[in-house]
């Protein structure tokens, strides 16, 4: 058998509660580190989720020559020196989105880790939610014959309102909320984050985006807390895109955190045979729902059954039946990392390089709200 691969974890919110369940129920692999900004905080999340090593230092963290795996987690704005120290500590990296602040740090990511053969893989799972997998297959066989267009919609009620004013609610349900989404310097926005993750979905179905033009706003002017505090969001809210891409076809894109009655994530793709359409209220869920239609008369369509395979995990017991919410696009996103690791087959997926593609294309749509008119989009690597 193949030596164990050991991940270190940054960050004792979203990647510990998250990530490392998905990476320990892998057969080989280990959460053996975990770093946050203090030693006290470092310590405690270590004991807590029975982490054999505590960091408070990234530089002290990607010098473990024990550590195979960097799971960087933390504000978008500091994640750039991170991964940029695990790549050049020769660390395979896992990194969230937003991928990056800026294009030019985005390309100097994925350029790092290709001159180094290192796999470098983003947190953005709707490719390997089971129906976005078999939407993938249908599409692929001839379904909806010659693509048309898709429409998709990622809107989550991370703002709420209870009729006076408007609170941030927790992040997944649970946990700590994140006023730093708001903040500009942080990197973060609903069109950085949810465009990112609309964007990498279509990428993996349509292939690469040729041009884009959008919008944003930032509609929630003022946010409360319990403690009486205000906070004024400088990030927008709310985004809207148009794109094109180079095999032909168009989409649009529509991401919100503070929709009211906020949907979910719906994707209506349509072609010339057909139309495949999949809807899911929460996050990356194991419970999205696939309708395949025909061009009739009628409106038509029937629910397509996602067969088993598209559940099951490499190496563990998860199947259709017994899967978690969210654990079969994380756990297969983080099983083929290992596998590409292991095998030097393949780049990952997402890929670095899927990932700079799809952060060119939303400062793309943000240059547009200035030029006024359709921008060009960088071709992958």
């Amino acid at each position: 058998m193949s030596r164990t691969l050991k991940v270190g974890v940054i960050g004792a919110n979203w990647t510990l509660n998250f990530h490392a369940p998905a990476w320990r129920m892998l057969p080989g692999v280990e959460v053996a580190a975990v770093c946050t900004s203090r030693e006290a905080t470092a310590r405690a999340a270590a004991e807590r989720a029975g982490i054999e090593r505590a960091y408070w230092n990234v530089e002290d963290m990607v010098a473990d020559p024990d550590l195979d795996i960097i799971d960087v987690g933390t504000k978008p704005s500091q994640r750039y020196d991170m991964v940029m120290a695990a790549l050049s500590a020769g660390k395979h990296v896992y990194n969230c989105l937003p991928f990056a602040t800026s294009t030019e740090r985005a390309e100097a990511m994925r350029d790092l880790a290709l001159s180094k053969n290192l796999v470098g893989v983003v947190d953005a799972q709707w490719r390997w939610t089971p129906a976005i997998r078999k939407m993938k297959e249908m599409i692929d066989e001839g379904a909806i014959g010659k693509f048309f267009t898709a429409t998709i919609h990622l809107q989550l009620p991370l703002y709420v309102h209870d009729g006076f004013t408007y609170t941030l609610c927790h992040m997944g349900g649970g946990g700590t909320p994140y006023p730093w989404l708001a903040e500009k310097a942080s990197g973060a926005s609903a069109w950085r984050n949810f465009g990112s993750h609309t964007i990498l979905c279509l990428l993996y179905l349509f292939g690469e985006v040729e041009e884009i033009i959008g919008a944003s706003d930032i509609f929630v002017k003022e946010l409360n807390f319990e403690d009486g505090s205000v906070l004024r969001p400088q990030t927008p809210d709310f985004g809207l895109a148009m794109l094109r891409f180079r095999s032909g076809g168009l989409a649009n894109i529509n991401v919100s955190w503070a929709m009211a009655d906020a949907p979910g994530f719906y994707l209506d793709v349509c072609g010339s045979a057909g139309r495949l359409v999949a809807r899911d209220p929460g996050f990356c869920d194991t419970t999205t729902t696939l309708h395949y239609g025909q061009p009739t008369v009628e409106p038509s369509g029937v629910e397509v059954d996602i067969p088993e395979r598209f559940y099951e995990v490499p190496g563990t017991n998860l199947s259709k039946i017994n899967s978690p919410p969210f654990m079969a696009p994380i756990g297969n996103l983080f099983a083929d990392m290992v596998r590409v690791i292991r095998t030097g087959s393949g780049d990952g997926s997402p890929s670095f390089s899927d990932a700079a593609h799809a952060h060119a294309a939303v400062e793309a749509a943000v240059l547009s709200e200035t030029t006024r008119k359709w921008e060009k989009v960088e071709r992958r690597r």
